[in-house]
């Protein structure tokens, strides 16, 4: 009876070597990675401004006046013909701010001068690629049922980048006999 029970024992040793073995020789898996994405948007402005010009007169209305029915005060006018006068006008159009400033006196435009401020989004894509790496664990390990402890050993166990571990033993029975221990995982699902 004893002859028999080592022969199945055997035969199961066997045939669990013959379906790791063909497990493993299944060809290359690669190595799985994880991928994080980071968008940064930045939102960068342009200033510019253009240096003053002045325009050239393109067409002039002359108007005659014969009579005023209101008095005139001549100093007044000249007072108002001769004052600078400037006028910005600012126009802000989505991202593009337009500031015109005008300087007029004596009814021509003295000068020009146009500023902008021009602000768009830039976007930055960070990605960082996480692609698994080899860890080695070690701990304790045993096994038995309620009555007695059949197996009580340290264990290794290392897992390399295809997500597969491999673990070896050492350790002793109860009656202080030493036992090796081999295992093999695979992982389940992604």
């Amino acid at each position: 009876m004893n002859r028999y029970v080592k022969n199945i024992q055997t035969l199961l040793i066997a045939v669990l070597v013959i379906l790791l073995l063909q497990r493993n020789c299944s060809g290359p898996i690669e190595p799985t990675e994880r991928i994080i994405r980071d968008t940064i948007v930045e939102y960068v402005t342009i200033e510019k401004e253009y240096p003053v010009y002045v325009p050239k007169i393109k067409y002039i209305t002359k108007v005659s006046i014969d009579t005023f029915t209101t008095p005139i005060d001549t100093s007044a006018i000249l007072a108002d013909y001769y004052a600078i006068r400037t006028y910005e006008d600012t126009q802000e159009l989505d991202s593009l701010d337009l500031t015109i400033t005008d300087t007029v006196s004596q009814n021509q435009i003295l000068g020009r001068k146009i500023a902008y401020n021009f602000t768009y989004p830039r976007k930055t894509i960070k990605e960082t690629i996480i692609i698994n790496k080899r860890e080695l664990y070690v701990g304790l390990g045993m096994a038995g049922n309620a009555d007695q402890i059949n197996y009580f050993g340290g264990e290794m166990v290392y897992k390399d980048k295809k997500n597969k571990a491999f673990g070896l033993g050492v350790g002793i029975n109860q009656d202080l006999v030493p036992i090796i221990s081999a295992r093999l995982f695979w992982k389940l699902g992604k």
